[in-house]
Order: structure tokens, then C-alpha cells, then sequence
């Protein structure tokens, strides 16, 4: 973590730069998250401030434009020895791992809303087939496209699936709870895109139309295969939570 806070007599002076933050542009406060112990680790060296929006240092520099989500703002903030007062440190020295808490229900959220947007597709894409004629008879009854169909359901019914396990592991606490999270929220990520390109192909010229409105849901499925670790970070984390005694070190020269 690159942004720094320092205590300053009874001011936490905090440096650095925030990127892809949801909803950043407009916020009126902000939670920060800042090293405060270097070289201790992000679970023993960092920390988390309130940081009210008028605050000297604070600058909103830009709103992100996004191909998805854009019914959220994406910002980029800088702190320029931004002082806060020292009662604004809300964690000190520990604040990621009181922040793990949110963690794993946060990646069954983000699954969740993912599945929706497939569902939305899949809603869409079975009416318009079943309605739209072509070459004489109802799309529905192409071969190629009945397949398209079933193949859309049943990721929708795997990806619901490995939700509910994992929504069961962490109400249940057990020990595969993490990597089953990562599991349905890269699962989720990776599937429903698909989900949404079948629907817009199977509405062929339209798909691609604004009236239609399946583009948008492709756009969005391609944000969550970005928002809250990529699919190839979440792999890596899965692994990790797996093999915490090998994959699960720190990446450094193995002794």
C-alpha cells in the first residue's frame, strides 16, 4: 500500500493516491486505509481514518468513465499531507485485519449481483426468442438456438449453486469458507459474461441496439470480472486459501 499516514503531534498527515474508487467522485467522506508501519505488512501495518471530502490535501483529481457499472461514479483521489485529526484514525496498525470481516460477505454480494445480471439477461433473451420470428417459425425452435438457451440456464443454476455452498460455509464457519467466496465470485465473474454474450447474439442485430438494452448487460457482467480482485487474482487467492502453508506464504526467495 503506497499511500502513507504519519502522526504529526495531534494530526495524522497522510500522502499518496487512491485509484478506482466506486462512488469516489462525489462522496462527501471517505474511509482511507494507509501504512503506518512500514515494512510491518499490510495486517500489522496499516491503518484506517475518517477523512471528510473538504479536507486541506484532499483532491478529488478525476472521475473514471467506465464501460460498466455506470450507475456508479468511479474516482481518483490524492492526499497531499492531508491532515486529519489524531481521534480520525478509526484502526491503528491493524485495520486489514478488522477489515477481513467484511471480506467474505462482500465476495458473495458481489456474486449475487453478478448472478442477477445474467438472470436479467437470460429473462430477456428467452422472451425475444420465443417471440421473434425468423425463416418461417419462432426463434425458439432453431436448434442452435434452443442449445444457446439450456446453456445459459445451466450456468445461471451452477453459479446459484456455488453461491448457496458458499453462503452455507460462512454462516457455517467452516475452513473452506474463504475459498469457496472466491470461488463463486470468480465463478459468477467468468460465467455470466458468458451469459450475457449468448443473449445478445441470440438477439442477433438488435443485441447490439441501445433500445434493447442487452449491451448494457454485457457491459456490466464485464465489470465484475474487474471489480473486487480479477478472475485471475481471485484464482490465485483460492489457492492461497487452500495451501496456506506453501501458495499461501508471502512471494519471496524460497529457503
Amino acid at each position: 500500500m503506497h499511500t502513507r499516514a504519519e502522526l504529526k503531534g495531534d494530526k495524522w498527515v497522510i500522502n499518496g493516491r487512491k485509484q478506482f474508487i466506486t462512488n469516489g467522485y462525489d462522496a462527501k467522506l471517505y474511509i482511507v486505509y494507509a501504512t503506518t508501519q512500514p515494512g510491518a505488512g499490510i495486517t500489522k501495518g496499516t491503518s484506517s481514518f475518517l477523512v471528510p471530502r473538504d479536507t486541506p490535501g484532499l483532491t478529488v483529481q478525476r472521475c473514471n468513465e467506465t464501460l460498466g457499472g455506470r450507475f456508479m461514479n468511479n474516482g481518483e483521489i490524492v492526499f497531499e499531507d492531508c491532515a486529519v485529526p489524531k481521534d480520525h484514525c478509526l484502526v491503528e496498525n491493524v485495520a486489514m485485519s478488522r477489515a477481513g470481516v467484511y471480506f467474505r460477505p462482500g465476495k458473495i454480494i458481489v456474486a449475487a449481483k453478478n448472478l442477477g445480471v445474467g438472470m436479467a439477461a437470460f429473462e430477456r433473451a428467452a422472451d425475444y426468442v420465443q417471440n421473434y420470428v425468423q425463416g418461417g417459425r419462432i426463434l425458439l425452435k432453431h436448434q442452435a438456438v434452443a442449445i444457446r438457451l439450456a446453456d445459459m440456464a445451466t450456468r445461471l443454476s451452477a453459479v446459484r449453486a456455488l453461491l448457496n455452498e458458499a453462503i452455507r460455509a460462512v454462516n457455517a464457519g467452516a475452513h473452506d469458507a474463504e475459498a469457496l467466496c472466491n470461488m463463486a465470485k470468480m465463478f459468477a465473474s467468468v460465467e455470466i459474461f458468458e451469459v450475457t454474450k449468448h443473449a445478445v447474439e441470440l438477439h442477433g442485430g438488435n443485441g447490439i441496439m441501445l433500445d434493447f438494452g442487452v449491451e448494457k448487460l454485457l457491459r456490466d457482467a464485464s465489470l465484475f470480472m474487474h471489480r473486487d480482485a480479477t478472475v485471475d487474482i481471485s484464482r490465485f487467492k483460492i489457492v492461497k486459501s487452500m495451501f496456506p502453508q506453501t501458495a499461501g506464504v508471502y512471494a519471496g526467495p524460497e529457503k
